[in-house]
């Protein structure tokens, strides 16, 4: 075991606790077993990383370990069955035609599987773990289900059996409400330090360069973006972007390696085209590649962000996530529709085509106002300002499915305003009670609307 926790800490720097705790956790492979362990953290700090080639420097006969993924199993029936086939080392293939271990339809038929292959292999007293990648999305696949797996062992007859849950969820907003199983053991892992990222990051170092020169680089790229990003995915797509460019006036005698200073200056343009575009994955790699090889050391540095900006400006910059498009699609019915009628176009089961009666002689006096134009017409007087709380009211009213829980509506509603599609026309740093108006013409809003297959024109009123 000690060879495996040595082979760990070289593989993962800043992981020393969390490798220790999780190798005392399994000790031999007939030492009992803890019934669950819960393992979360923030993203990119490496928990699946680790778990996963622990698990494979520790289980190397196979049959004693299944890795599950929420997302790939979205039924329980998918989750058993994937267990039942790794633990049995059965690989579904065209000889059994593409068939399962066993077929189990609930948790019961699971339980008597896990007995029967348990006692049929011998090995009912050898450890044998379940892994749950992003396992907070258990909480949406019945009420028992998480509480079952928490007593796996303890339905299975005292089998040696652990449950690791992997989630960026803290345990309180886990627990099973109505109780019935007893809290697992936590391992937390915490976002990598300064000195720990520069350990990771220095595994990327290109082999012909030289390592002190490329954290020299990487310090400088921390330095600039750790502000907003502490995200150890995007740093290191930041640095694999940034460092070509970085070292480009080297190779073309613009610079030498010891002027880092210059060296910054000249690459500076393509930090702030990074920051404003790249970070938010707006450009893709291989468009980054592309649109900044035009410009270089020996061009003005203006036309690096030109030529990074073209493909953004040529798409009128509204490639956008899918979650955003729909909160700016929100913001654009908030200005321009009068909040008394939120309730005839957003309302769950009202059709917003239907048509309030009027009464009297209020249908002429309309006509000849919309004939007019319409005094009240908000398409000609622009956009109105709206409440946050409103825009998100209409948000969840128009979106089809249920909000992953790990989107984070607030940063992307920030983002918006970052980048001039929403303007704040109230005071106030915080985001709730707010004041906002969307700065997105028609043709834009329809565009994306047209990307996300939503009929937009049905939820505006008196537009043309």
């Amino acid at each position: 075991m000690s060879t495996i926790g040595e082979r760990l800490l070289t593989k993962f720097p800043g992981r020393n606790d969390q490798i220790e705790q999780l190798l005392s956790l399994l000790g031999e492979s007939e030492d009992p077993a803890p019934p669950c362990v819960f393992v979360y953290g923030p993203s990119a700090t490496g928990k699946t990383a680790v778990i996963r080639d622990l698990f494979n420097e520790y289980d190397t006969s196979g049959g004693h370990y299944a890795y599950i993924n929420s997302v790939e199993c979205f039924t329980p029936r998918l989750l058993f069955e994937r267990t039942l086939n790794a633990w049995a080392g059965h690989v579904p293939s065209a000889d059994n035609r593409f068939s399962n271990y066993a077929r189990c339809d609930n948790l019961v038929d699971f339980v008597n599987s896990v007995r029967d292959l348990l006692v049929t292999s011998g090995k009912q007293h050898e450890a044998h773990y379940m892994v749950i990648d992003q396992a907070e999305r258990l909480r949406d696949r019945g009420p028992m289900l998480l509480t079952s797996l928490l007593r796996l062992s303890e339905l299975t007859g005292g089998a040696n059996i652990s449950v690791i849950l992997i989630s960026n969820v803290v345990w309180d907003k886990f627990r099973p409400r109505h109780g019935g199983a007893a809290d697992p053991l936590s391992i937390f892992f915490p976002y990598y330090t300064k000195q720990q990222i520069l350990l990771v990051l220095a595994k990327d170092c290109p082999l012909d360069e030289p390592q002190g020169f490329f954290l020299t680089f990487v310090d400088a790229v921390y330095e600039v973006f750790h502000r907003n990003c502490v995200d150890l995915n995007e740093l290191r797509h930041l640095v694999a972007m940034l460092y070509p460019k970085f070292v480009q006036p080297v190779f073309e005698k613009q610079a030498t390696r010891n002027e880092f200073a210059r060296l910054f200056k000249l690459c500076q343009p393509y930090f702030a085209a990074a920051s404003e575009r790249l970070y938010l994955r707006e450009i893709s790699t291989s468009e980054w590649q592309k649109y900044s090889a035009v410009a270089s050391a020996k061009n003005n540095p203006e036309d690096v962000a030109t030529s990074i900006y073209h493909m953004a400006e040529n798409s009128d910059g509204m490639d956008l996530p899918h979650y955003t498009k729909f909160l700016l699609i929100s913001a654009y019915l908030a200005s321009y529709n009068p909040s008394r009628l939120d309730v005839q176009y957003f309302a769950r089961g009202k059709d917003p085509t239907q048509k309030r009666k009027r009464k009297g002689g209020g249908a002429s006096a309309a006509a000849a106002e919309d004939a007019l134009g319409g005094r009240d017409r908000q398409q000609l007087l622009g956009p109105r300002s709206f409440a946050i709380e409103r825009m998100l009211a209409i948000f969840y009213s128009v979106i089809a499915e249920p909000v992953d829980s790990a989107v984070d509506v607030q940063t992307q509603i920030a983002s918006l305003i970052t980048l001039r599609l929403l303007t704040k026309t109230s005071a106030g740093d915080r985001l709730d009670g707010i004041k906002c108006k969307c700065n997105v013409s028609l043709e834009a809003i329809r565009a994306i609307s047209r990307s996300v297959r939503f009929e937009i024109d049905r939820f505006l009123y008196n537009f043309t």
